[in-house]
């Protein structure tokens, strides 16, 4: 092995490091590391070895993780095809532990950096196995990867086996391939809490199933009562929906935008008949609209369940989650019934829980609206979080109790 170059990271970057951050971001340091070296080893101002870095020069702006903060890094990077196979197994193994995952058929056998395995995700759908890179780095150790997870799960063939690279932005997302023919398509089902969802493999970037709002779901059941009119805004392919159905909701309305989706979700509908299929109505509009016409209508809920995507476009202008939440307030208060709860999520590393919490705090105060904040919702069970790293704890939500 060539010798790893040693660079200086950024003040800032030191700083972070430190406290257990696990990215190098871009900056006028790490835009200098050698493009061609596979590792870099990150140096504080005073020429000191801090860490073994996986480098990325062709990330926007990730462009190294940390790898290992233990010495020798030349050692560590010798044995790094072995410390992946260690890293994978601790973190099969403790999936296999949990007992929470044996009520569905999805879930994260590696969540990337919580797992010590920056930027890499392995997700387990069924009999098949999702592996998703979200730095290119990866691709030269797929082969090491998928032998690893075959070992330990020999009941996945080479054919449910599927790789994608997730970027951040549109040239870089791609769409699952399958490890043996690039050309395949495939569509199945699989149980979550006893609700069939339809999976496609190959055909679209998501898949049809929001695994890290699996546990979420799950808490939810203390929430939803027999009875209670449900409201799923921003719906997807319905898996909020279903589950409210499934708990016992007599109404529930979806609205989602895209056709595409709603279809998908008629779809999965179509795969419970156990659910009645006439409590559920299904509505193509833009959010704003169907508030609208809802409050027109009269309509009232009893919960309402708003995860908007992290930024959306009329067109015109791109407006975040976090900026739009005063006016979807605003629109579903009327909407939702004395005593009822709203389910508020936001889905970005750019603002943490506690900033959310104010910024909810403060839009139903100018808003002069009387809510309860009774519960944090947060990622859990297969999808650990890791201290020092905020941008891994992107999704966050709230319950507030209409007073």
């Amino acid at each position: 092995m060539n010798k790893i170059p040693e660079c200086l990271i950024h003040p800032v970057s030191i700083k972070l490091l430190r406290a257990g951050h696990p990215w190098i971001t871009a900056d006028n340091f790490s835009n200098r590391f050698p493009r061609h070296s596979e590792f870099v080893i990150a140096t504080d101002d005073r020429k000191r070895p801090m860490a073994l870095l996986m480098h990325d020069p062709y990330h926007k702006n990730v462009k190294a993780r940390v790898w290992s903060t233990k010495f020798p890094f030349d050692r560590e990077a010798q044995h790094f095809t072995a410390s992946i196979q260690g890293r994978l197994d601790l973190a099969f193994e403790k999936r296999i532990q949990q007992k929470e995952l044996k009520e569905r058929e999805n879930y994260y056998l590696v969540f990337g950096e919580a797992d010590h395995l920056p930027g890499l995700f392995v997700l387990r759908l069924k009999d098949r196995v999702l592996i998703q890179f979200y730095t290119q780095f990866w691709n030269r150790y797929k082969s090491i990867i998928q032998t690893t997870i075959q070992e330990v799960f020999p009941e996945i063939k080479d054919e449910n086996v599927w790789f994608q690279l997730r970027g951040e932005t549109k040239e870089l997302q791609k769409l699952p391939q399958n490890s043996i023919d690039q050309n395949r398509r495939d569509e199945f089902h699989i149980a979550e809490f006893g609700i069939q969802y339809l999976i496609r493999l190959g055909s679209s970037y998501d898949h049809g199933l929001y695994t890290d709002m699996s546990s979420i779901r799950h808490t939810l059941a203390k929430l939803i009562q027999p009875g209670n009119a449900v409201l799923n805004l921003y719906s997807y392919t319905g898996a909020f929906s279903l589950w409210a159905m499934k708990l016992g909701a007599t109404q529930v309305t979806s609205v989602d935008l895209s056709p595409k989706y709603i279809e998908w979700l008629q779809q999965n509908l179509a795969l419970n008949p156990e659910l009645n299929h006439t409590q559920h109505d299904a509505i193509v509009s833009s959010v704003d609209d169907a508030l609208t016409n809802l409050k027109k209508e009269d309509k009232k809920f009893d919960v309402i369940i708003c995860d908007p995507p992290s930024s959306s476009s009329d067109g015109e202008k791109r407006t975040s989650a976090s900026k739009a939440y005063k006016e979807l307030l605003q629109k579903m208060d009327p909407l939702l019934n004395p005593k009822g709860k709203l389910v508020v999520f936001l889905n970005t590393h750019q603002v943490t829980q506690e900033k959310f919490d104010r910024l909810m705090k403060d839009y139903l105060a100018e808003l002069k609206l009387n809510y309860k904040m009774s519960t944090r919702l947060h990622l859990g069970q297969d999808c650990p979080t890791l201290k020092g790293f905020p941008e891994g704890s992107y999704l966050k939500g709230l319950v507030l109790e209409k007073q």
